[in-house]
């Protein structure tokens, strides 16, 4: 009697693991296009995923078949999977997804030895479009990993299939190791599954993107962050997530490079997926509800392996989702850090995208805790070198209270600017100087304020202070608005940190006139 194994998006006994291994199946199948294993049919629908083969084929031999399909090794002893369809000539990213691998799914090392006869690391060479000779990385070279003969799962144990006459079957029951979902632990017994579901969440590996996290906040032990995405459509995700790993010119992608999988923050990886899902997913379809972001690193109660540390459950949209858009898209790229050897890593170019990710994900306001990134003077000054970056955050801002608050503050910081230009002309003195030390004045009073009270008196006396007493516009057009929020106690860290906000994300080609936007 043939074998069918009928995969649905709908089970309701499947969890978020299930639906996504669903997705890592199905863009597996996809990937074989007509080469499927030889003996076995696969469909995959909207709703799910169809495998058969017959009765000249054993359910052991099918197994196997699967297997080496979809888990496979590159010359270079690093893994590949097709069903993520990375480019032969995207050497960088291959290798960002196996060093992350490697530290989460694969992270023991009987899950994946060495080549025999090989110990230590190799050397890989990135390089960036100024840098000729490249930074040194490293990886630890794979001979075979876990998911290539389902070990530790039962699946093909020959001491636990059965037989059927000489037809070797499945058993009923397999076992879930680590190498199929990162984090999970078992107990006094085993974790397990009915063989079909634990043959599908070999799968998860495939459809989860993967990120080294290199947290700016020193308490973070995070060093991994692994996204399961919320499936809901198999056929879309399956086809967009083939679609991500490719390098286009005409659409950005913020996952598909080596310096794209380092991040900040589990929050800011899950978001760089969204985004890039969104892009892929055609305008009929949403392939992903949300996603979780399993953060991974090392706890207190376990110094020898990285454990699953938090979960975070991300929604598909938020209403400043376009906030955090232009943050990664203008500050999110990573950069690389070469030491004197030639060796290197990589770390956030910014803090920004992360902090942003995390208020989002947390349902807080987008700007929350901005006040962090520049109470210290040293980072602040950093903050006022990324105005290109913060000015398309303001741009993207929909709220119309943060818009009112941050147009009326650079409204009057543009006539304080113009006012130090003029000052800086007539007296021969350096206009940099005087800007600089302003702004460090205005940092200094914005982060002393205590109350809403004595925020708002500030905000008014600086905004009168710039016009020398004449209307400022933005304030005019918008009084009750603007009024209304700032003396509201209960928006005061809001009003704080829009405030900092906007001292740093103005930028302007040169300064204007004392007297420019008057009435």
């Amino acid at each position: 009697m043939a074998r069918i194994v009928n995969y649905s998006v709908n089970n309701p006994g499947y969890t978020i693991y299930h639906r996504a291994a669903l997705g890592g199946l199905g863009a597996t199948v996809r990937s074989w296009g007509n080469h499927q294993p030889k003996g076995v049919d696969a469909r995959v629908t909207a709703d799910g995923i169809v495998l058969k083969w017959g009765d000249d084929l054993s359910d052991d031999d099918a197994i196997r078949r699967i297997l080496a399909a979809s888990f496979k090794l590159t010359n270079d002893n690093l893994i590949e999977l097709p069903g993520q369809s990375v480019a032969p000539d995207a050497e960088d990213l291959r290798l960002a997804i196996h060093n992350a691998l490697t530290g989460t799914f694969l992270q023991h090392n009987k899950m994946r030895p060495a080549p025999a006869g090989e110990k230590g690391a190799r050397a890989f060479i990135l390089k960036s479009a100024d840098d000729e000779t490249g930074v040194i990385l490293t990886y630890k070279p794979v001979g075979r990993y876990a998911h290539q003969d389902a070990q530790k799962t039962g699946l093909l144990d020959q001491t636990q299939a059965k037989k059927s006459g000489t037809r070797r079957i499945l058993p009923l029951v397999a076992k879930i190791p680590q190498c199929c979902v990162p984090g999970a632990m078992g107990g006094a017994t085993d974790l397990e599954a009915l063989a079909e579901d634990a043959l599908l969440l070999m799968f998860l590996m495939v459809a989860c993107p993967v990120f080294t996290v290199r947290s700016r906040a020193r308490a973070e032990k995070t060093q991994f962050c692994v996204v399961v995405p919320d499936v809901r459509d198999v056929l879309s995700f399956s086809r967009a997530l083939s679609r991500i790993a490719a390098r286009s010119q005409n659409t950005r992608r913020f996952t598909n490079t080596f310096l794209g999988r380092v991040v900040g923050g589990a929050e800011e990886a899950a978001l760089r997926f969204i985004i890039d899902i969104e892009v892929e997913d055609s305008l009929s379809s949403r392939s992903v509800a949300g996603c979780v972001a399993v953060s991974m690193g090392k706890v207190a109660w376990d110094k020898n392996q990285i454990n699953r540390s938090s979960s975070i459950r991300v929604r598909r949209s938020y209403p400043e989702i376009g906030v955090f858009h232009a943050a990664n898209a203008h500050l999110g790229m990573s950069r690389l850090i070469k030491k004197s050897d030639g060796s290197g890593f990589a770390v956030p170019s910014s803090p920004v995208p992360e902090l942003t990710a995390a208020n989002l994900a947390a349902d807080r306001h987008w700007c929350a805790h901005f006040r962090t990134l520049v109470d210290n003077k040293k980072d602040f000054l950093q903050m006022c070198y990324a105005q290109r970056g913060l000015k398309a955050m303001k741009e993207a801002v929909k709220d119309a209270d943060d818009q009112a608050v941050i147009r009326t503050f650079h409204k009057a910081w543009e006539m304080t600017m113009g006012a130090l230009g003029d000052r800086a002309t007539r007296d021969g003195l350096s206009f940099e100087h005087l800007a600089d030390r302003q702004r460090e004045r205005m940092r200094n009073a914005i982060l002393r304020t205590k109350t809403s009270g004595t925020l708002a008196a500030w905000f008014l006396r600086f905004c009168a202070d710039a016009t020398k007493g004449a209307s400022l516009a933005p304030l005019r057009d918008e009084s009750q608005r603007i009024r209304t929020f700032i003396f509201n106690h209960r928006n005061f860290e809001r009003f704080q940190n829009l405030c900092l906000f906007a001292l740093v994300s103005y930028g302007s080609d040169e300064p204007k006139t004392l007297t420019e936007g008057r009435k």
